[in-house]
C-alpha cells in the first residue's frame, strides 16, 4: 500500500492534499493527450494543399514565360529549283562616252569692242602729286631711302569663287571659255590648245611658287616693283583675280603689294625703288588692269595715284624719260630726252587706265599727245620703224625692239591702220632679209635681251593682222615652238644670253637686270608667259573712239560695290 502510494504521481498527491472546499479541475487523460498528438491524413492534407498548389502554379507560370522567350516559329522550308541557262552574249565595240561637262556661256571673240571716250566728266578726280610726302626721306649717294612700309591688314573681302568671271569688253577673251575659243581661232597650225595651256600654267605655277611672303617678286629691292607688276600682269592676262580658285591668294597678295608700292611714293608721286621709272609705269599698268577686272575702289585709288604721275610726267614731245625728268638734254639739242623704251610702258599704262575707266584729269590728252606726237613724230623713223631716242625732228635709226614697241603702242591707241604703224610692222617683217622674224634662242644669244623684243613683236604682229593670215601664222608657230622647247622642267624660262651666251646674269635689260639669277628667271618667265597669252589678252577687234576734249575716260561702273582689300 505504501509502495503504491509512493508511486502515485505528484499531481495526484497534490490533488488529494488539496482542501475539500476547493473546486476540482478536470485534466485531459493520457489517451486524450496522445490522441491530440496523433497526425492524421486530414491534417497532412490541410497543411500541404496550399503549398503544393502554389508550387504547381509557379511551375506553370515559369514554364509559360520560358516558352514565350525561346519560342521561335521555324519557317517553312521550301525547296527552290534553280535552272542555269546559257544566254547569247554580244560584244560591244566601244563603251559609250560619258556626256561632256556643261559648256560655259560662249564668248564671241569676234566682238567689235568700242572703248568709248565720252564728254567731259562733271566730277574731277585729279590727284595732287605736288604735296610734300608726310614720310621723311633722306639721300645717301643719290639713292632715296625708303620710308616705312605701308602696313595693310591681311583680310580680303572677296572669297574664292567657282562662278564664271565676267570680263570687261577689251578683256572679254580672258575667261575660261574665251581663252578656249580664242586659241582655237587664232592658233591655226600651232601646238594643241592643251599643250599651250599646259605650258602657260606651268609658267604661272612657277611664278606663284616663287612669290615672296609679302606678295612681291624678286630679290633686289630696286627690281621688286617692276617684277611684281609683270608677274601680276601675267596672272591677270589669264583671267585670274583675287576670287580665282587656283591663284586667288597669289593675286590678292600681289595686288596688295602693288597698292603698297603706290602709296609709298616720294613727294612728286614717283614710287620708290622704281628702276629709274620703269617700275612706276609697270605698277600703274598692273593696277589699271587689276581695277578693270575687279572694280575694287581701293585699287582705283592706287591706280589714280600712279597714273597721275604718268600723265604729268609726259614731256613736251609726247614721250618719256627716266624718272620723268624732263629737263633740257644736251643729246637732244636742248629738248627733253625721249626714250621709247621707257615710253612704251607708260603708253601701255595709259591705255590700260583708259580701258579701266580711269578718270584722272588729262588722261585723254596724254594719249592723244602720245600717239600723235610721241609715236608718229618724236620716235618715228622716216621710211619705217622707230628709234630708241627721238627728237622734234624724229628718230634716226630704227631697231627691231623699238620698231615692235612703237608699232604695238600705236595699235593699242587705236592707230593700227596708220601709216606709221603699218611701216613699223613691215619693217619688222622685212629688215635684214626677214632676220627678225626668227625666234632662235641660240642664234639670238649674243644680242641685247631678245625676249624684250619678242614680247612686243608677238603682240604687234597679232594685232596688226587681227590674228589671221600667213604672216601671223608663221610667227605664231615660230615663237610658240621656241618657248615650248626652251621652258625648263620646273616651268620657268631663262634668257637666250643666260642660257646659251656668255652674259651671265646680264640678260634682263631694260633696267630690270640684276646680279640675281632668280630675278632674270622671273623677268623672263613673265615675258614668255605673256607672249603665250597673246591670243586672248587683248582681242584684236577692239578699237578706241575719242572725243575732242582732254578729260578723263568714262567713269568706271563700281561693279565691285563695297568690295575692298583690307
Amino acid at each position: 500500500m505504501n509502495q503504491e502510494y509512493e508511486q502515485q504521481p505528484e499531481e495526484q498527491q497534490m490533488m488529494e492534499q488539496a482542501p475539500q472546499d476547493q473546486q476540482v479541475i478536470n485534466a485531459p487523460s493520457y489517451e486524450e493527450i496522445m490522441a491530440a498528438q496523433k497526425i492524421t491524413f486530414e491534417d497532412i492534407k490541410a497543411h500541404l494543399t496550399g503549398p503544393v498548389l502554389s508550387f504547381i502554379g509557379h511551375i506553370v507560370i515559369i514554364s509559360l514565360l520560358c516558352s514565350l522567350m525561346v519560342y521561335n516559329d521555324k519557317p517553312e522550308v521550301r525547296e527552290v529549283q534553280v535552272t542555269v541557262m546559257e544566254i547569247d552574249t554580244k560584244e560591244l565595240d566601244k563603251l559609250p562616252e560619258p556626256p561632256p561637262p556643261p559648256e560655259e556661256p560662249p564668248q564671241n571673240v569676234d566682238q567689235n569692242i568700242d572703248v568709248e571716250r565720252p564728254t567731259t566728266n562733271s566730277v574731277s578726280t585729279d590727284v595732287n602729286v605736288t604735296v610734300e610726302s608726310s614720310v621723311a626721306t633722306g639721300q645717301i649717294g643719290g639713292d632715296v631711302i625708303d620710308g616705312p612700309s605701308v602696313q595693310l591688314p591681311n583680310v580680303l573681302m572677296v572669297a574664292p569663287s567657282s562662278s564664271s568671271l565676267i570680263m570687261p569688253g577689251l578683256m572679254a577673251g580672258r575667261g575660261t571659255a574665251g581663252r578656249r575659243n580664242a586659241i582655237g581661232k587664232y592658233n591655226r597650225g600651232g601646238a594643241s590648245s592643251s599643250s599651250l595651256e599646259r605650258t602657260t600654267t606651268k609658267g604661272l605655277n612657277w611664278l606663284r611658287d616663287h612669290q615672296n611672303a609679302d606678295g612681291s617678286w624678286g630679290e633686289a629691292a630696286d627690281k621688286s616693283p617692276a617684277l611684281t607688276a609683270l608677274a601680276t600682269l601675267a596672272f591677270l592676262a589669264h583671267g585670274e583675280t583675287p576670287s580665282s580658285q587656283e591663284y586667288g591668294t597669289c593675286v590678292l597678295k600681289a595686288i596688295r603689294k602693288l597698292i603698297e608700292f603706290a602709296n609709298n611714293s616720294d613727294g612728286n608721286g614717283l614710287i620708290r625703288n622704281g628702276a629709274r621709272g620703269y617700275g612706276h609705269s609697270m605698277v600703274a599698268y598692273a593696277l589699271s588692269e587689276a581695277f578693270a577686272l575687279t572694280k575694287i575702289p581701293m585699287i582705283e585709288e592706287a591706280m589714280n595715284k600712279t597714273i597721275t604721275r604718268v600723265v604729268t610726267g609726259q614731256n613736251s614731245l609726247g614721250s618719256y624719260n627716266y624718272d620723268y625728268k624732263n629737263d633740257p638734254d644736251k643729246e637732244s639739242n636742248g629738248a627733253p630726252r625721249s626714250d621709247l623704251s621707257v615710253a612704251g610702258w607708260n603708253y601701255q599704262a595709259l591705255k590700260a587706265a583708259f580701258a579701266a575707266g580711269c578718270t584722272v584729269k588729262g588722261l585723254e590728252t596724254a594719249i592723244e599727245v602720245g600717239k600723235n606726237t610721241g609715236l608718229k613724230k618724236t620716235n618715228y623713223v622716216s621710211g619705217g620703224g622707230f628709234s630708241y631716242t627721238g627728237s622734234a625732228a624724229g628718230g634716226k635709226n630704227s631697231t627691231p625692239t623699238m620698231a615692235a614697241v612703237g608699232t604695238l603702242c600705236l595699235q593699242l591707241f587705236g592707230e593700227g591702220k596708220s601709216k606709221e604703224a603699218q611701216d613699223g610692222l613691215r619693217w619688222l617683217e622685212t629688215a635684214q632679209g626677214g632676220k627678225f622674224m626668227k625666234c632662235d634662242w641660240k642664234e639670238a644669244a649674243p644680242t641685247w635681251f631678245p625676249l624684250y623684243q619678242w614680247y612686243y613683236q608677238t603682240q604687234a604682229i597679232f594685232q596688226g593682222y587681227s590674228g589671221t593670215g600667213g604672216n601671223w601664222d608663221a610667227w605664231n608657230k615660230e615663237f610658240q615652238k621656241a618657248l615650248m622647247k626652251e621652258q625648263e622642267s620646273d616651268g620657268h624660262w631663262s634668257s637666250p644670253s643666260e642660257k646659251y651666251g656668255d652674259k651671265k646674269n646680264e640678260g634682263s635689260e631694260g633696267h630690270i637686270k640684276g646680279k640675281s639669277p632668280l630675278d632674270v628667271y622671273i623677268y623672263s618667265t613673265c615675258l614668255c608667259t605673256l607672249m603665250l597669252e597673246v591670243y586672248y589678252r587683248y582681242l584684236p577687234t577692239f578699237k578706241v573712239t575719242s572725243s575732242d576734249d582732254g578729260a578723263g575716260a568714262a567713269p568706271a561702273k563700281k561693279e565691285g560695290g563695297d568690295l575692298k582689300i583690307e
